[in-house]
């Protein structure tokens, strides 16, 4: 079987946002979607003589839903930081100025621990911060959740 590829499996992958955030470990990735829903699409637009029905179904803009990303807790802040620098409470403030935006990442890696797949998230903007749940009798290990609003995802070439 010489033209089959190797099937990746999803718990080799990892996150970065540059600058500044690098090779984060992951525990859980979700909302890496793009959507083109249609207007129309499922909806009489209209009805005209003789009772016949109009349909069209026509192109809309792409919606993004956001990226969220749980990550193992360490003790570099890097995540928190971008978060503070994005969110300051500075009354119509600066804060969502392109500066604080960053192209992040997420990379698959095969069983050699090549790059495989990789999809970039463009100008991602953090949103939502959690630190981690701690309780006494757990088995887990501590991490942070950050939530990215973006302007787009692609599916790259490695």
């Amino acid at each position: 079987m010489a033209n089959q590829k190797e099937v990746l499996v999803g718990c080799r992958f990892y996150f970065e946002a540059s600058p500044g955030v690098t090779e984060k470990m992951i525990l859980e990735v979700s909302g890496l979607s793009a959507e083109s829903p249609a207007a129309g699409g499922d909806k009489v637009l209209g009805s005209g003589k003789g009772a016949i029905n109009l349909r069209q179904a026509a192109p809309t803009r792409v919606k993004f839903s956001p990226v969220v990303v749980k990550i193992v807790a360490t003790e570099e802040r890097d995540l928190y930081e971008w978060y503070a620098q994005c969110n300051k409470n500075e009354g119509g403030g600066n804060s969502w100025s392109n500066q604080n935006r960053k192209e992040a990442s997420i990379s698959v890696l095969d069983q050699e621990g090549k790059i495989r797949a990789r999809w970039e998230i463009i100008n991602a903007y953090p949103t939502k911060y959690e630190g981690p749940k701690l309780e006494a009798s757990s088995n887990d290990v501590a991490n942070e959740t950050i939530t990215l609003v973006h302007e787009g995802i692609k599916r790259v070439p490695v």
